[in-house]
């Protein structure tokens, strides 16, 4: 997918200007990263167009034929709305968008925070005799 180097460019850039947040920060960092996934999904959803294009899509990335057409055709959905169906999530799971080559805020914020070693003291031994 083409826009994923366009978004982990805004990915990294985001993380360098906000990348002072605590390390407990990982909730938010979480959600932010679920956001970017479902969008991705949404995006993949509008390409793919027709609902049978999706299910046989869907189909050749492991899901059930019959939960495949059961999750797309029930109801009147959006393609945002299609996007967070079981069947979608489990078919473009976040494995799938990381071999694509998508980052994740939580593993860069991870990683730099782990470059941050505080300087330790020596300790001075002290004799009695």
């Amino acid at each position: 997918m083409r826009c994923i180097s366009r978004i982990n460019a805004w990915l990294h850039g985001w993380h360098q200007f906000f990348r002072i947040a605590c390390p407990g920060e990982q909730f938010t960092l979480r959600a932010l990263d679920a956001h970017v996934r479902r969008r991705l999904r949404a995006i993949l959803l509008r390409h793919w167009r027709r609902r049978p294009t999706i299910v046989r899509n869907l189909i050749a990335l492991g899901v059930n034929q019959r939960s495949a057409w059961r999750g797309v055709y029930t109801g009147r959905r959006s393609i945002w709305a299609l996007s967070h169906t079981p069947q979608v999530d489990n078919a473009l799971r976040t494995r799938f968008f990381t071999d694509h080559g998508l980052d994740s805020l939580v593993v860069l914020h991870r990683d730099w925070h782990e470059e941050i070693v505080a300087p330790t003291q020596r300790q001075l031994a002290m004799e009695w005799g």
